[in-house]
């Protein structure tokens, strides 16, 4: 297959190589550099389930850097490093990212590298101790960080398992994993259907097929697709901590990123608490001075969507903090005005005008796209979604979409000294 959509002086490519894998290329004129997005089916979602594996995609995502193809670890690094290339590999929810950046001339350089990385990691024995050790330390830094443990909490009761997992996984699988149980579920996950890789740059879509397809010769076979296994805990839930400091985080459900109000959505989120200007800034922080920091944000993903709001108070405040916050809410369900309206739109535009100048924005957004949507959209075409939105219309959408029923569905998680009372 093989497509190409006009992205004023870019052009969007898709080629699906001969392996099954989709090669998503956005050329770039002008630019210099270029960045690799590899999306590789072997997220935390996927993981085998609580002792058994759970947190074995971050075991995965260290080991596959120690050495690929013919080159050992140190040779293996030295030789990406010659290439300028900046990399990482991380695992998400349903994918592990091979995420990487360059100079456009030498991605010729880098292809070998790094599909080495997805072919012919060595996962070597010797590294396991090391590897699971960082890992552990991981998983008991949480400990320390209470502002990220509810955002985390959140995840695990307002989404469906396998989706509501962490990341950070499971300490007694770590301690049981060994490494030819690590290798076979790579060989059974790591595969071309399921994976997507997209480039953003200074590159020749054509050139690159050619290459990718000589170096994945002989890579086949399909991963499953991860679906929800169950439903999501949802409710209230505390967690004690001898802080100074009580965190709050609230879930409510919004629209998958393949629906068309996700964009409404988005932009009614950012107006809540996104920005300095938001709803939630104004009224709890700098009028009544109730916490630190308190904001919203809108994560959409390919079959569900998320809205999550954080506040970080003190004991005595926290409370008040919460109660305000649900106010609030309350008050955005009567829509908003034109001057939120503009910022909104305008913040969005900008966002997309920066994102089309990085090379690792594209590359990533491509990868997303096909992912969530199955097809890759321009930064014209986003441009243009976001012109066709009238405050008329996201306002009728709040007020259908974020009424009491929606408030009455949320997730309420806190960390702190005591629980929180909720009147909704």
């Amino acid at each position: 297959m093989t497509s190409t959509a006009p992205q004023g002086t870019s052009q969007i490519h898709v080629r699906m190589l001969r392996c099954g894998m989709p090669l998503l290329v956005e050329e770039m004129p002008g630019v210099r550099t270029a960045a690799v997005s590899w999306l590789l089916p072997a997220g935390n979602a996927s993981d085998p389930e609580g002792e058994a594996g759970d947190g074995w995609s971050s075991l995965l995502a260290e080991l596959a850097q120690r050495g690929a193809g013919s080159r050992d670890s140190r040779a293996y690094s030295d030789a990406l490093d010659r290439a300028g290339v900046q990399r990482a590999v991380t695992p998400a929810a349903v994918h592990m990212v091979l995420s990487a950046t360059l100079i456009g001339a030498r991605i010729g350089e880098a292809l070998p590298l790094l599909t080495d990385l997805v072919v012919r990691p060595h996962l070597p024995e010797a590294a396991l101790e090391a590897v699971r050790s960082l890992a552990i330390q991981s998983l008991e830094s949480l400990q320390d960080d209470p502002q990220h443990r509810v955002s985390l909490r959140l995840r695990e009761r307002h989404l469906p398992p396998p989706f509501n997992r962490t990341g950070y996984g499971n300490r007694a699988a770590f301690e049981r994993a060994d490494i030819a149980a690590l290798r076979a579920n790579w060989m059974q996950r790591v595969r071309p259907a399921g994976a997507i890789l997209s480039i953003a740059g200074a590159v020749r879509a054509d050139e690159l097929a050619f290459e990718i397809d000589r170096l994945l010769a002989g890579w086949h076979g399909s991963a499953s697709d991860v679906a929800a296994t169950g439903q999501p805990l949802g409710g209230s839930f505390h967690e004690e901590d001898e802080s100074n400091q009580t965190h709050i985080a609230v879930g409510l459900t919004a629209p998958s990123e393949r629906e068309p109000d996700s964009l409404l959505c988005r932009l009614a989120t950012n107006i809540l608490g996104g920005e300095t200007s938001s709803r939630l800034f104004a009224e709890v922080r700098e009028k009544r001075g109730l916490c630190y920091a308190v904001n919203a944000g809108y994560a959409g993903g390919r079959d569900r969507g998320m809205v999550a709001l954080y506040a970080g108070s003190t004991p005595e405040r926290a409370q008040e903090t919460l109660d305000t916050m649900f106010v609030e809410l309350e008050r955005f369900e009567h829509g908003i005005d034109e001057g939120e309206f503009r910022r909104a739109v305008i913040g969005m535009k900008s966002r997309l005008v920066m994102q089309g100048e990085s090379t690792a924005a594209r590359a990533a957004a491509l990868g997303a796209d096909w992912y969530r949507l199955g097809r890759c959209r321009s930064l014209d075409e986003l441009s243009a979604e976001v012109d066709a939105v009238t405050i008329d219309r996201l306002n009728d959408w709040i007020g259908r979409c974020m009424g009491p029923s929606w408030r009455s569905a949320r997730t309420l998680c806190t960390v702190g000294q005591k629980s929180l009372a909720t009147s909704l």
